[in-house]
């Protein structure tokens, strides 16, 4: 008896068991491949870099071949023969702030020279030389007080120069030929950073606080035949380039 009742309490004690223990998870359990979010960006995102074709700028205007006498005073004239600026010339007139000023007597003098080398490199790839011209500016004054200003530092005016390779037109021909040196170009000056060109003095009525210590300035012919010197934030001595002096001395040839 005592056996059967061991038997009976062993048989409950496994089925207790039995109804207690985890089951094992399945597999079902699991995310399927379907449910993952995909976090690349597709290539419609990207945003378009390529800059138009109407950003490209457009090419220079083309240079008039004779000049335009009704043109104001302060336009240069880009066919111009560089011969045009050897001489003497004498201030008439001051631009400067968008108004011409007359000048005073004998306000200033700009003397032009040129000196000739008959064997200038102009092309080194193809081993060309030119004859070539480059000129000396010498800029003298005739007001009492800028003389007496220049001349406490043995001072007597300012000299400039403009090489072959100044003018931006420049143009190489056949070996041994004159180079080409048409329109204007840049006349760099020396001492005129320390002092200035007075233009209140040289001109009656032309402000005195404009900056006019510039060393490189822009030198050429205007279309009535007069000698243009000054300063401009544009490159004026290029074709095609728009905008005003900053200031501009304007010249008569000497008779």
């Amino acid at each position: 008896m005592k056996k059967i009742l061991s038997l009976c309490l062993a048989l409950c004690l496994m089925t207790l068991a039995g109804c207690t223990s985890e089951p094992a998870p399945s597999d079902s359990t699991q995310p399927s491949d379907s449910a993952q979010v995909s976090t690349q960006p597709s290539d419609s995102a990207q945003p378009a870099v390529e800059p138009s074709d109407s950003a490209q700028p457009s090419e220079d205007e083309e240079v008039a071949a004779t000049p335009d006498p009704s043109a104001p005073a302060t336009q240069l004239f880009y066919s111009s023969d560089v011969s045009e600026m050897e001489g003497s010339w004498t201030l008439s007139q001051v631009y400067v702030g968008g108004e011409t000023f007359d000048a005073v007597d004998n306000a200033a003098t700009l003397a032009i020279t040129f000196s000739l080398d008959p064997s200038e490199l102009v092309d080194d790839a193809a081993y060309i030389h030119n004859q070539v011209y480059n000129l000396t500016g010498d800029l003298t004054f005739g007001v009492a007080g800028i003389n007496d200003t220049l001349s406490a530092d043995g001072l007597d005016g300012y000299r400039g120069s403009t090489a072959w390779s100044d003018f931006p037109q420049g143009e190489v021909v056949t070996e041994g030929e004159f180079y080409k040196q048409p329109g204007p170009a840049t006349m760099r000056f020396q001492d005129v950073d320390a002092y200035g060109l007075f233009l209140d003095q040289l001109a009656t009525g032309a402000p005195a606080d404009v900056e006019t210590t510039e060393r490189t300035l822009v030198i050429g012919i205007n279309n009535q035949g007069q000698l243009l010197l000054g300063a401009s934030e544009e490159h004026l001595e290029r074709p095609g380039t728009e905008g005003d002096w900053t200031y501009c001395l304007i010249f008569d040839k000497a008779a």
